[in-house]
């Protein structure tokens, strides 16, 4: 698959001094069903936006398992940065979860739950996030597409259902040139699955799917119909203070080693000459005055 939309789906450890059964995991739960709802725009410069609400209904047993789940969600796509801005994450309700987030593998991960509380029964997560730049030209086919992982292949918990819906903006639909596929499977899979199209909606579902597994949908647009990714400002000035800071590293290790290695032998010249007087003598024949 070319886009590998590494999100990790895996259940909070319990404390250590929880002693959990022989027969049990904490990736023993389910998630009954997985809604991801995807909303494809362009930017007033023309290039793509996606926003992405998910709902995931999970199972867990009725004994002290589990606090919650993560969610990991790439930073980048094709080479460079998303821009990834996590909106919300909600119970079914609205209400808000409590959540926090780490990076881990060019990944945002966000961590829903409360450490000092276990979830049991149904549990629903809404996570709703945004990100740009997320399609691409390929060559081979001439066109814009929109290539992307849905669910992942990374979480090690089975899905009883997913459903996938593609929302087009109107500014967008002109651009649609038919082209779409589907697949569906473990990483590197080709066994396509049925997408269907009703106007500028694209909906996909797959049922009983294993830890692992992976709906990935495309859909083709005429090309130059979004704008290729260019550095930010703010961009560059990332990258600028990434070089730089890097540099301030490499000096202050290497000032480390040297300064006492420096220091080390003026001491020790200075033992070795001792005092040295010095002596106003001029020149043989040369007058001072």
């Amino acid at each position: 698959m070319k886009l590998r939309l590494a999100l990790l789906l895996v259940a909070l450890l319990a404390p250590v001094f929880f002693v959990v059964p022989t027969y049990a995991s904490v990736d023993d739960f389910t998630i009954s069903n997985y809604t991801i709802d995807y909303l494809l725009s362009r930017d007033a410069e023309g290039r793509s936006v996606l926003k992405t609400v998910e709902t995931i209904t999970a199972e867990f047993p009725d004994f002290d398992q589990n606090h919650g789940i993560e969610r990991a969600v790439p930073l980048s796509y094709n080479g460079h940065t998303t821009n990834l801005a996590i909106d919300s994450v909600q119970h079914a309700d609205g209400s808000s979860w409590n959540y926090t987030t780490y990076t881990s593998n060019d990944n945002a991960v966000i961590r829903i739950g409360d450490a000092a509380t276990y979830v049991h029964g149904e549990q629903t997560y809404v996570i709703t996030y945004t990100q740009h730049d997320v399609t691409n030209y390929f060559t081979n086919t001439n066109d814009d597409e929109f290539y992307w992982d849905t669910n992942g292949t990374e979480w090690r918990i089975p899905i009883t259902h997913l459903s996938v819906v593609t929302r087009i903006s109107d500014g967008l639909q002109a651009a649609l040139n038919g082209n779409t596929s589907c697949y569906v499977g473990f990483s590197g899979s080709n066994q396509p699955c049925q997408i269907t199209q009703d106007g500028s909606v694209f909906t996909v579902s797959a049922d009983n799917l294993a830890a692992g597994e992976n709906v990935t949908t495309a859909i083709g647009f005429r090309p130059n119909t979004f704008t290729p990714y260019q550095k930010t400002t703010w961009d560059k000035f990332i990258n600028i203070f990434k070089y730089v800071w890097s540099s301030l590293v490499v000096v202050g290790f290497a000032a480390i080693f040297w300064v006492p290695l420096k220091w080390s032998s003026v001491v020790s010249r200075k033992k070795e000459i001792g005092t040295v007087v010095p002596e106003y003598i001029p020149p043989k024949d040369v007058s001072v005055t």
